[in-house]
């Protein structure tokens, strides 16, 4: 998984290297910074394991909810067709558990049907891009672009439910995949609308640990486990125009 986001970020970085070569040749560009608010819905989506010792490796034990999330950005443009992102987004995931799987052992003790509630909070570092820019450099700005956006984060697990003892707060490592559109209402006003896939790497996003079956039909602890939750989102940008640097 790190390396295909890796791979992604090097080829659309050389892409749009290559579009701002072009349009450096016409018309000047002053960079500039942005802020932003999101709100929009969340939802676990997977656990998956790239263990090949699996009968298989795609776990969702869930009725998964859709929840609230709210988002504030920060974004500096270097150029028509490539900026940077940071952003805070404070959301919840949480569902019910799908009776085509046995309880598991740590569900004593709770209430049944057995539910999960992750409080989470979430920062992302992202490379932008303005697809629209790195496909026509030469073009004049659209009143509307498509973007994609991919990157790094942190991502805070707050376990409501406290299923095991050793703790109910985990920080953990992610990464962002994000597309959408972008439409400019007038120079400093814009709203996108957008979709953000994070891979965590973690098996607590939903509390409870994954188990399996090998190859050979005994049971085992899965722990190289990554899992996946979306934010779909509506979010107002306002260009602040030139700051500093």
């Amino acid at each position: 998984m790190r390396i295909v986001f890796t791979q992604m970020l090097v080829f659309l970085l050389f892409t749009c290297a290559s579009a701002q070569g072009y349009r450096l040749r016409g018309v000047g560009y002053t960079s500039s910074w942005e802020i932003g608010i999101s709100t929009g819905v969340s939802s676990f989506l997977t656990s998956l394991s790239p263990t090949t010792a699996l009968n298989y490796n795609k776990f969702n034990y869930w009725h998964n909810n859709a929840n609230p999330g709210i988002a504030i950005a920060v974004v500096r443009n270097f150029s028509p067709s490539l900026g940077i992102e940071m952003n805070w987004l404070n959301t919840r995931l949480d569902g019910r558990w799908n009776d085509i799987f046995p309880l598991p052992s740590i569900s004593g003790g709770h209430q049944i049907p057995l539910t999960y509630n992750s409080q989470i909070n979430q920062i992302d570092l992202m490379a932008a891009f303005n697809l629209n820019q790195i496909m026509l450099p030469g073009d004049a700005e659209d009143v509307w672009h498509l973007f994609m956006k991919t990157g790094f984060g942190m991502t805070q697990i707050i376990d409501k439910k406290k299923f095991y003892p050793d703790g109910s707060s985990y920080i953990k490592l992610s990464y962002a995949l994000d597309a959408g559109i972008s439409v400019s209402l007038n120079e400093k006003i814009k709203l996108m609308l957008g979709s953000t896939f994070r891979s965590v790497t973690t098996d607590n996003l939903d509390g409870v640990h994954v188990v399996s079956k090998d190859l050979n039909g005994k049971e085992v602890a899965v722990m190289n486990i990554f899992e996946i939750y979306n934010f779909t989102y509506l979010r107002l940008n306002y260009n602040l125009g030139k700051i500093g640097f």
